[in-house]
């Protein structure tokens, strides 16, 4: 999850089963790698019902820029991502005190999940401020990340983008590394501005002076083709 508070600390209780049905999805990785045929893939049809724009926050915490994305654009679809339970309901909550109807949370692995990714079905996807391992030259820790930006690039459409932020320099680099070099994607900006992304989590590390470092990518159908 996005870092700041550790889910133990929070106290909220689950949703009511109607605002469940609703909002929330709770897919056990294992059932997933054995089963995926039993789960819908992660596009707008196919969770939401019809064919708007959809964006997926990985690792989206207690929601706050699910629910904000939601709220701005009511013509795209959001899916908020994370593997603890309790921040979800905190997003989950926000989403039915707003009365939103184009976001969902899901609770799953971000290793097991992937295969629900569809091809050119992504307008954005988003990977802000996750926990540092500190595994950055860890042969299988690079490897997990080296399939799951690859997973996101499939799964982007054209003039798709993909944006990541952390206040770690070294988990930056890691990242820039696999981007630029082992994966070798175009049209990338390490440029966190022009993304127009600004967090809750951004502006607290920014008001306790930690620096901060973003990449993003965007695809084209040129880029796709190679």
């Amino acid at each position: 999850m996005a870092r700041g508070r550790h889910p133990t600390r929070l106290h909220i209780a689950p949703p009511t089963p109607e605002v469940a049905e609703k909002y929330y999805r709770s897919w056990y990785g294992g059932d997933i790698i054995r089963e995926p045929h039993r789960f819908p893939g992660l596009t707008s049809q196919e969770l939401f019902g019809n064919n708007n724009p959809l964006e997926i926050d990985f690792g989206c915490g207690m929601g706050v820029l699910t629910c904000d994305r939601a709220r701005l654009y009511s013509g795209s679809n959001i899916i908020g991502i994370d593997f603890s339970q309790k921040p979800l309901f905190c997003g989950i909550q926000e989403a039915h005190k707003s009365g939103l109807d184009n976001i969902k949370f899901v609770r799953s692995n971000f290793n097991a999940i992937m295969p629900l990714l569809k091809p050119s079905s992504i307008t954005k996807a988003y990977y802000l401020f996750p926990n540092p391992s500190r595994d950055y030259f860890n042969k299988r820790a690079n490897e997990g990340r080296i399939r799951f930006l690859a997973a996101i690039y499939n799964a982007l459409a054209d003039q798709g983008q993909f944006i990541f932020a952390t206040d770690s320099s070294e988990l930056f680099k890691c990242m820039e590394t696999i981007i630029t070099s082992e994966l070798q994607y175009s049209n990338v900006s390490v440029d966190l501005d022009a993304s127009g992304i600004y967090t809750w989590y951004r502006n607290i590390w920014e008001s306790r002076g930690k620096d901060i470092f973003g990449i993003t990518f965007s695809k084209t159908d040129s880029a796709a083709g190679a």
